[in-house]
């Protein structure tokens, strides 16, 4: 797949949307670069290298100040950025994070909703095997409360670019991983032929 432009990607969903498991199928697939916010954050607190606010706001699932999270994506993306498309999972979170990021790197070419039904993303988040900090009902709730009151914002403003595709209509991120995958790839590789 090629991308014109910068080859940037955002990625958003609710937790347990699916985010994660479909962007490291096309990191390894298509050599997309691949750079999920939380789990780099998470990597962060675990290493003792987060600021007091990060590690704070990370567990408890709050949304961190636009200004504090650039300064932790802006190296990475700054290494990766136009050698690949870069798909940065999870991110904004609210449109306000998406300022610096797009000052310094330009806007993204397409951004990703992925939707899935609350219940399947609160089964998904509890069944995780992988015992991150915030896996629990409680932090769920309210971090998916959180994200139906930022997310229509973002939603909203990459639709009039004509840049958001929502992985749903068509594509259904609460199925089978590889019938989503594959409707993903087939979106994609429409709008590569558009944008070519």
């Amino acid at each position: 797949m090629e991308f014109a432009g910068n080859g940037l990607i955002f990625v958003t969903g609710s937790p347990g949307s699916g985010k994660g498991t479909l962007c490291k199928k096309l990191a390894a697939q298509y050599e997309f670069s691949h750079q999920s916010v939380g789990d780099m954050l998470r990597q962060m607190i675990a290493s003792s290298t987060a600021s007091d606010m990060i590690s704070d706001y990370i567990p408890r699932g709050q949304v961190l100040p636009a200004e504090v999270l650039f300064e932790v994506i802006k190296t990475s993306l700054g290494e990766l950025s136009g050698k690949h498309p870069f798909l940065l999972d999870g991110f904004p979170r609210q449109l306000e994070q998406a300022t610096p990021v797009e000052a310094e790197f330009g806007s993204p070419q397409i951004v990703l909703f992925f939707d899935c039904p609350k219940e399947i993303a609160e089964e998904r988040v509890l069944a995780r095997r992988v015992g991150r900090p915030g896996d629990d009902r409680e932090t769920f709730r309210e971090r998916y409360k959180e994200f139906t009151q930022l997310n229509p914002p973002i939603l909203t403003h990459y639709a009039a670019q004509d840049k958001l595709i929502r992985v749903c209509a068509g594509i259904d991120t609460s199925g089978d991983v590889e019938a989503s995958y594959a409707d993903l790839v087939s979106a994609l590789r429409n709008i590569c032929q558009r944008m070519s």
